[in-house]
């Protein structure tokens, strides 16, 4: 959308006599937007330094077509605008002193119907041309660069804000396998649950949820809770063992007898011929 500009009637009239060719109409018509847009003319040159007593105008000061290198205060920093002239054109320059940053906009002289009248009369398409600087030359410098890299580094992306970690394990207590939380009871149809569920997040699940070493790991017995000590596991060196390895024992563990019903044959044998057969 093009920017209405009031003042050129003004900045003209101070110049006119130093009129010299289209070029020094496009920096004319720049400055003017410069200035519409809060920046305080304060010289000529190329300096890098201020010191705070510069006066602020926003007239253009004497000499400034000579070589183009004109100063500008905006929000307390200081900018630099170069203008190099081509063979049908010039390129405007502004440079923002205190990050290095440079926009740049370029202009055909064509563009320059005439050195006198009106706005509209001198430059038929300005409102264009009027964009052109505000969003290429200004707005490109006078957004910091660093806040906008420092903003994008600290802000957390805000879509992980809520996620809880899956990998999450609640801490173990010193010497032993468990997690510290309330002993639960064992239910034997847990065993290899979490080998299923290893995340503990089943929706079908009913009832409390059986924790590592309370009866849901994928062994065939749990692994000790404390330190390995003899007699602990039969048939293993003490201290070969790690404190909550998960392993398949030798055999089954002392103290835990395996009662067989006199009518049913042992589960690891082979049935005799003809079991089963109801012909025979």
């Amino acid at each position: 959308m093009a920017t209405s500009l009031f003042g050129w009637d003004l900045l003209y009239g101070s110049v006119q006599n130093d009129i010299k060719n289209n070029r020094d109409i496009l920096v004319c018509l720049t400055h003017l937007v410069l200035v519409s847009n809060g920046f305080k003319c304060i010289g000529l040159g190329e300096s890098k330094t201020i010191d705070g007593t510069e006066p602020k105008s926003e007239t253009l000061p004497k000499g400034w077509n000579d070589d183009y290198t004109i100063r500008y205060l905006y929000q307390g920093r200081l900018y630099n605008l170069n203008a190099t002239s081509l063979d049908d054109g010039v390129i405007i320059n502004l440079i923002r002193i205190d990050e290095r940053t440079v926009s740049s906009v370029q202009f055909n002289l064509r563009q320059v119907a005439q050195k006198t009248g009106t706005l509209e009369e001198i430059i038929p398409d300005y409102k264009s041309l009027v964009d052109r600087i505000k969003e290429d030359l200004i707005d490109k410098v006078v957004v910091s660069t660093k806040s906008k890299n420092v903003s994008s580094q600290t802000d957390p992306p805000a879509s992980r804000s809520n996620v809880p970690d899956p990998l999450y394990e609640p801490p173990r207590v010193p010497g032993g396998s468990a997690p510290i939380s309330p002993v639960q009871p064992l239910n034997p149809y847990d065993y290899g649950r979490s080998d299923l569920d290893p995340f503990g997040i089943d929706p079908l699940r009913v009832g409390p949820r059986i924790g590592p070493g309370l009866g849901g790991g994928g062994m065939l017995f749990q692994p000790p809770t404390g330190l390995p000590g003899p007699g602990t596991n039969p048939g293993i060196a003490p201290g070969s063992l790690p404190p909550g390895a998960r392993f398949d024992p030798f055999r089954p563990p002392e103290g835990l007898p395996r009662p067989r019903g006199p009518q049913r044959p042992d589960n690891d044998d082979f049935p005799p011929p003809g079991y089963d057969d109801m012909f025979m």
